[in-house]
């Protein structure tokens, strides 16, 4: 129930700035989907608490508003300016992440706790992580979400 909560938590965070961003730079919501290349409605779920955004629309909206994605989800008070890479397909920087911290996917599935096939399926690129296990994982590094999706070195 944890894990709900925190990520509820993030949901209202993102929403809440995505809003102030937006204000500050006098777009609303159709304006910044048309600028980032989704639909609206993704844009007005998040802003409504629907849902959180996928890894895609996260990333998009932090490249338009130059911010880091720990800043959209309030994980961070400011957004420092740094220069971001484009991330790698999630499965090679799972493969870095792994070696990085010295760990495997059979400890990830023990401590976080990720189901086999979940990373299985991660490590084939059939799919890539939702934002909550991004968090979860950036949580389980103690590093950025913007290090765990490979956007910073």
């Amino acid at each position: 129930m944890r894990g709900f909560v925190v990520i509820m938590e993030f949901l209202s965070n993102f929403a809440e700035i995505l809003d102030e961003l937006m204000f500050d730079e006098g777009i609303n919501g159709k304006t910044l989907a048309d600028e980032i290349g989704i639909s609206k409605q993704q844009i007005y779920y998040v802003l409504n608490h629907k849902r959180h955004p996928s890894l895609d629309v996260l990333l998009r909206i932090a490249e338009h508003f130059s911010c880091t994605t720990d800043f959209l989800l309030g994980r961070e008070p400011e957004s420092t300016a740094r220069n971001f890479r484009n991330p790698p397909p999630f499965r090679e920087q799972l493969a870095f992440l792994l070696k990085y911290f010295h760990t495997n996917k059979y400890r990830l599935c023990k401590e976080i706790p990720i189901t086999h096939s979940v990373i299985y399926n991660w490590q084939r690129g059939v799919y890539a992580p939702s934002l909550d296990y991004i968090i979860k994982l950036a949580d389980y590094f103690d590093c950025s979400v913007d290090f765990v999706i490979g956007r910073e070195k």
